[in-house]
């Protein structure tokens, strides 16, 4: 943000989720899972009309070219408060419907050429109201790929590594992931797997329960215990 456009900075509606830094405690980690699922009313009232073809949904061609002039005109006349409300409403409508990490929130800036300055300052802003927590998105994910999934912690961790998650806030967060949790979790994955390798011999079994097992994210001590205790279950 330049200077000139800094004093117009479009104000932001407070997400429901969202707490300035400082001011609350943090919620539980099943509270915080619930931002990803949030939705974006306004974001819905930005979408362009749809045409139906075929009994198939698709952006009628002519209304997408005129949004485009549109948008180009709009962009090229904007002041730098109009400029601001307009990201700024996209970036919000994107949190209400996903929790983003800094590093997601900064491409968005980037694809609308801010500039390093004014990106620090943006994030800086959304940091202070509370929007953005690296921290608080770890923690998100560690709950829904590891309770609700059945994911591992190393598969956690790719998925965080992925979202650009600040690396020491994926790693404390991932370290809170209970191991006896994860070990149960590893059995019910495989006992569920087991029920369609039956068939096979142990060997191929146990194959290819094993890189299931990897490829979801288990320590290599963990796999073998659940692989074992799958496939010496009754029925596998």
């Amino acid at each position: 943000m330049s200077d000139e456009s800094s004093e117009h900075l479009a104000p932001v509606s407070y997400l429901p989720w969202a707490t300035p830094a400082g001011e609350a405690q943090r919620a539980s980690p099943v509270s915080r899972a619930e931002p990803e699922e949030s939705s974006a009313p306004e974001a819905a009232a930005e979408r362009p009309q749809r045409r139906e073809f075929g009994g198939q949904s698709r952006l009628s061609r002519r209304s997408r070219l005129a949004a485009v002039g549109d948008d180009d005109e709009r962009t090229e006349s904007e002041s730098g408060a109009e400029r601001d409300e307009r990201i700024d409403r996209l970036v919000v409508s994107r949190l209400r419907r996903s929790a983003l990490s800094i590093t997601e929130v900064r491409s968005v800036l980037v694809e609308h050429g801010l500039d390093e300055v004014e990106i620090e300052e943006w994030i800086e802003r959304y940091e202070r109201l509370g929007y953005l927590d690296d921290a608080r998105l770890a923690e998100q994910v560690v709950h829904s790929h590891g309770a609700r999934r059945g994911k591992g912690s190393g598969a956690i961790m790719q998925e965080l590594g992925r979202r650009g998650v600040d690396p020491t806030a994926a790693r404390a967060a991932v370290d809170e992931l209970d191991p006896e949790v994860e070990r149960e979790n590893a059995h019910a994955v495989a006992e569920r797997r087991a029920r369609q390798l039956t068939g096979l011999d142990r060997k191929t079994a146990e194959r290819r329960l094993s890189a299931f097992l990897q490829r979801r994210g288990y320590p290599g001590d963990v796999v073998r215990e659940a692989v074992s205790s799958a496939l010496a279950a009754p029925g596998s």
